[in-house]
């Protein structure tokens, strides 16, 4: 007789180990955009605290295709038109204009990324 694991016979198993993800609490996740990089650059962001080093960050500008916010509704484009989403400096050697791409906001700020990752065409 073949063992059989707990995980595959309790319907719940996941939620349990990954008590963060509860179903009755929200998402970390803001904005969900897809769109063509305009332009990727490095900026120097100032420290905004004393004693402590400015840094790099991406700033990104996208022609956004399609966007949807935390809940999933369709959000208007022209209303997004010129923002700048911001990532870590290790975005632009792996990112540049002309890509498409679908980029995950966070709930705390939407224009801060979280994820981002190619986006296939449509």
């Amino acid at each position: 007789m073949g063992r059989r694991s707990v995980r595959s016979t309790a319907p719940d198993a996941l939620r349990r180990r990954s008590p963060v993800y509860d179903d009755d609490m929200s998402s970390d996740e803001g904005m969900r955009v897809v769109g063509t990089i305009r332009s990727i650059e490095l900026h120097m962001q100032a420290a905004k605290f004393q004693n402590v080093a400015p840094r790099q960050v991406t700033k990104i500008q996208l022609d956004i295709e399609r966007a949807v916010d935390e809940n999933g509704a369709e959000l208007d484009i022209a209303n997004l038109a010129d923002l700048q989403f911001q990532g870590p400096a290790e975005l632009v050697p792996r990112f540049s204009a002309g890509d498409r791409v679908q980029i995950v906001t966070s709930v705390e700020s939407s224009l801060h990324i979280t994820s981002i990752r190619l986006a296939p065409l449509s």
